[in-house]
């Protein structure tokens, strides 16, 4: 066998253990997180369409109540991370309490006329949000070897999409039957976290927790704080969750407002929004995640990660382009939404990998804890400025999306700077100096 058909061999064997891991709880994970991710995608995508075109609040005050979501999930990263790491908690509990937190967050939500009652149902969602993500992403690396991780989350990856479309299709045609009543919009969400807290209850074990976690839980958190490795991808990381959270809850909104080609008109404005996220970015990101995981492993994950940034710098200029465009508008729009979804799977799993690589097993729970502030920063940076580009002129909110784009070299110039440390760090002088960690080879070899 040649070198060529020995390698194509090699990938087709490793799309076969992506789509085949035995792993029973990989699979119950992947459900669990579809259940979740349903009610995130009714809540994201929905909060700026009710609260500003039904309800009648300013765009700004909405963004600002969704980036309050991100004060509080930090409160909720560090905390779930101290409980997943704990022996009289871990990953099972956690993940509970998040699902409660969510179905409580979303019955506020259901009854929400002003301000402050959303903002104080914003603060909830952090709480859940954070709890949820820093159990999640730890039970995932506790039941996965390296060598499959990243099949893993790219199954996690499709399982999200899968999920957050269901939720946004769906959203759209429960509106329509209930002839916008957000009320039982929100009551479906309740109703689908308490499904998901009882099927984690059910279905996911409680493990063996290893004497060292009883310390490991109350110091983790500043071992991470001391990594400097971690510290430098969390600022690129950053970029990536502010991305990811303008095209959540800003994008719809500028489509709708801003963009008629696309929302049809004022009736069927919701509707066509949510059905074009569907298909072109949500649907898109479902389908290609493990093909695009198993073409990218050649690479480096931090080259992948570059790759990801001149993706997002190309989605948002013809976001830009959609907005000003005198035709075609329909499909600028559908590539944008195309190319962000290429950008998205190409970005997750791998991040998510680095992080595991870097985490001692020990203390997974913390690390994810410190990484996760990327998203509740990011989900107060992309809205809190979206909401307020979508108040100003059609002007500033075209440019606005150009200004997005621009940020990327901000993206490349940082993750250069994790290569080069993260090499040091893993050098044979530094891999003596630091026992402690699991990661034993350079992410970015």
């Amino acid at each position: 066998m040649n070198p060529e058909e020995s390698l194509s061999t090699t990938r087709a064997n490793s799309l076969l253990t992506a789509l085949q891991l035995s792993n029973q709880q990989i699979w119950l994970q992947a459900l669990g997180r579809s259940l979740c991710q349903i009610s995130a995608g009714l809540i994201y995508f929905y909060i700026p369409l009710v609260f500003v075109n039904q309800v009648g609040l300013s765009a700004t005050s909405v963004g600002f109540s969704v980036g309050l979501s991100s004060l509080s999930g930090i409160v909720g990263h560090i905390l779930g991370g101290v409980l997943a790491d704990s022996p009289r908690f871990g990953r099972k509990t956690t993940l509970v309490l998040s699902g409660i937190l969510g179905a409580l967050e979303s019955f506020l939500l259901a009854f929400t006329h002003t301000l402050p009652l959303l903002m104080a149902a914003c603060l909830l969602l952090g709480l859940s949000v954070g709890f949820y993500w820093t159990a999640a992403d730890a039970a995932v690396m506790d039941v996965t070897s390296p060598e499959e991780r990243s099949q893993a989350f790219a199954i996690m990856n499709v399982a999200e999409n899968i999920g957050n479309g269901v939720g946004i299709l769906g959203g759209g045609i429960l509106l329509t039957l209930v002839h916008q009543s957000h009320q039982w919009l929100f009551i479906t969400c309740g109703v689908i976290y308490l499904a998901f807290a009882a099927m984690v209850h059910v279905t996911m074990p409680t493990p063996h927790q290893q004497p060292l976690q009883e310390t490991h839980s109350s110091t983790g958190l500043f071992v991470a704080l001391k990594d400097k490795s971690l510290l430098i991808f969390i600022l690129a990381n950053l970029l990536f969750t502010t991305y990811i959270a303008l095209v959540t809850s800003t994008i719809p909104l500028y489509f709708t407002n801003f963009v008629p080609a696309i929302s049809g008109g004022a009736a069927a404005a919701v509707t066509s929004t949510a059905g074009l996220f569907t298909w072109c970015y949500i649907g898109a990101g479902a389908v290609l995640q493990i093909p695009i995981a198993q073409v990218l492993s050649r690479f480096a994950k931090v080259r992948v990660l570059m790759f990801a940034l001149v993706f997002w710098a190309l989605g948002f200029s013809l976001v830009w382009l959609t907005g000003t465009a005198t035709v075609a508008q329909f499909v600028l729009g559908v590539t944008a939404l195309f190319i962000m979804a290429l950008a998205s799977v190409a970005y997750k799993p791998f991040a998510a990998a680095i992080v595991a690589e870097l985490a001692p097993s020990a203390l997974r729970g913390a690390y994810v804890a410190i990484s996760s502030q990327c998203w509740t920063i990011g989900y107060f940076i992309g809205p809190t400025l979206g909401g307020w580009a979508m108040d100003q002129s059609a002007t500033i909110a075209h440019r606005f999306w150009l200004v997005a784009a621009a940020t990327t070299l901000i993206g490349v110039i940082v993750l250069i700077a994790f290569d080069r440390v993260h090499t040091l760090a893993v050098s044979p002088v530094a891999t003596v100096e630091k026992p402690a960690s699991n990661s034993q080879a350079p992410i970015v070899s």
